[in-house]
């Protein structure tokens, strides 16, 4: 008998679990799809006619998150990324390339002859004002979260006289900050592209944050793993196995049997399965605890079912739509060596408010922004020879407004999203195979409401000590030996694979493993990074201002 079962092979499940064994722990990982990975899913044509990446596409996070490193991913594990200095691309469809190189100096020589020295001057002090306080902000991921009064205590305390104006920017719009800041709607629309990524309009409250996130990121490669996105849950698995962990696919799990108080079993495909010391799960709180979940009722706190009540996904009825095709040829990118960057094409930031106003309202948008980028330019392996692969994502409504999804509307909303995403490019992509993921299939991969990869919005209600409810925040449940983790905890979507370190060094701290005094002294080394990063951003925040 394993002595936890943790209850989905995404990324963050598979982290969690990984971090378990390693401690020492017997660690049984059940998946209800027929291969792990969640989001992250790459698939092989038969016949050697190429791969297409379905899901996720940059991995960046769980490099920087540090995770791939502890869990030696890549030294022990055959984790390989491909690192590039061309981070993203913004196409726009008047021809205008707004260029986003890994170096800062780059990105302003890149910017200057297409939006001018005013904005560029402006996006070089923007981009170190947002370094600064992402640096901030980023210090907040390990760990159990503040609340957002905790959170702007700390400000005040570290900030001083920069708080104010740092929580106005976290808690304002992402569209708010950056037509404050710039005059150019082309330069604006990949930024904001980059914080409506969550599924959130940039015009909403609490996009803020996002819309400094790629001003914020020089100095930091992008990173992509070698053979495609599945590489990194395949290293994963291998970490897992090799501390003694399993994962069993094909296994739906159809309850946690709760007794004496505490998570003692999981039922999966038929099977019952006993854990001796405690039950992860990264599908979503809802899922587990809400009315119709994993957990009978009659064990969930009366408060926590009224917290639960007030989660929500698809308020703004926006899900997405995955576009991914072999091509007869790969489009000419300037500037050079761009077509090998993740390209966020929303022409103009009043587009991409457009956009999401009219999928909100279950329309098709006019000019729906395009996620586009060319994991053939990477490595050989994608394509047959002379050809290129092409993956596409935009959002749409979760609900039409003329009927449920079809065949013929997901065709539909298909051939805009490609013929959007040539327009941005000028070039026309002759299609030899393609294939479509929409809304309805994505559930049927994961499960999450609303096909929502963050298995809960990112909205301002939901962050920090919010997510997924005030009660859960701490990735611990009322319920002994249950814990939480996945996207629908803190720090949220993207794969970093955070929500899984988190949750795996709570459930060690709660089950007793590992030494008192070795959590104790990574909790003061956290502690003082904490300061001194906070200190070091309240200087470089002040320089900037």
């Amino acid at each position: 008998m394993p002595d936890v079962i943790v209850i989905g092979a995404g990324h963050n499940g598979l982290t969690c679990a990984c971090y378990l064994a390693r401690a020492g722990l017997d660690v049984l990982v059940l998946e209800q799809s027929d291969t792990v990975g969640g989001c992250i899913n790459t698939r092989d044509l038969p016949d050697g006619r190429g791969r297409l990446e379905l899901g996720a596409y940059e991995h960046g996070g769980i490099r920087g998150s540090g995770v791939a490193a502890d869990l030696e991913l890549e030294t022990r594990h055959g984790l390989r990324f491909h690192l590039r200095d061309e981070v993203t691309l913004g196409p726009a469809d008047d021809g205008a390339r707004i260029a986003f190189h890994n170096g800062l100096e780059e990105t302003l020589e890149l910017l200057r002859p297409v939006v001018g020295p005013s904005e560029t001057d402006a996006y070089a002090r923007f981009a170190a004002w947002a370094t600064a306080g992402m640096k901030l902000v980023g210090s907040l991921d390990s760990g159990p979260p503040p609340s957002f009064g905790q959170l702007a205590a700390a400000a005040q305390a570290t900030l001083g006289a920069e708080a104010a104006p740092f929580m106005q920017t976290l808690l304002g719009s992402a569209s708010a900050v950056l037509r404050a800041t710039f005059e150019d709607e082309r330069l604006m629309a990949p930024m904001a592209h980059w914080a409506g990524h969550s599924q959130q309009s940039p015009l909403d409250p609490g996009t803020g944050g996002g819309g400094l996130m790629l001003a914020a990121f020089h100095g930091a490669p992008a990173a992509r793993p070698a053979g495609g996105s599945r590489a990194t849950v395949e290293a994963l698995v291998r970490c897992l196995e090799a501390a003694g962990g399993r994962v069993v696919c094909d296994a739906a799990v159809s309850a946690v049997e709760v007794s004496g108080g505490r998570a003692s079993a999981v039922i999966a495909g038929g099977e019952r399965h006993v854990a001796t010391r405690g039950v992860v799960s990264a599908i979503d709180a809802r899922r587990l605890l809400g009315s119709g979940g994993l957990v009978a009722q009659e064990h969930v706190p009366d408060r926590l079912k009224r917290e639960l009540r007030r989660v929500h996904s698809g308020l703004r009825n926006v899900s997405e739509l995955k576009v991914d095709a072999v091509i007869d040829t790969l489009p000419q990118v300037e500037p050079a060596g761009f077509d090998r960057a993740f390209m966020l094409s929303a022409n103009t930031i009043t587009d991409i408010e457009q956009a999401f106003a009219s999928v909100q309202l279950g329309e098709l948008a006019r000019r729906p922004p395009v996620m586009i980028a060319f994991p053939s330019t990477l490595e050989s392996g994608w394509a047959p020879e002379g050809k290129a692969v092409a993956w596409i994502s935009t959002f749409v409504p979760w609900r039409p407004a003329d009927g449920a999804w079809d065949e013929a509307k997901l065709e539909a909303a298909a051939d805009h999203a490609w013929s959007v995403a040539e327009r941005a490019l000028g070039a026309r992509m002759g299609v030899v195979e393609r294939r479509i993921t929409g809304p309805v299939s994505w559930v049927a991969r994961h499960g999450n409401a609303n096909a929502n990869p963050n298995h809960i919005e990112m909205s301002i209600d939901q962050l920090l000590g919010f997510r997924p409810t005030p009660s859960l925040s701490g990735y611990k449940t009322p319920i002994d030996g249950l814990f939480l983790t996945g996207a629908g905890t803190h720090p949220g979507g993207g794969i970093t694979g955070v929500p899984g370190r988190n949750a795996a060094q709570v459930a060690l701290a709660s089950l007793g493993v590992g030494s008192r005094g070795a959590r104790l002294a990574r909790r003061a080394r956290e502690r003082s990074a904490l300061v001194r990063d906070a200190w070091k951003a309240t200087r470089e925040l002040r320089s900037a201002s």
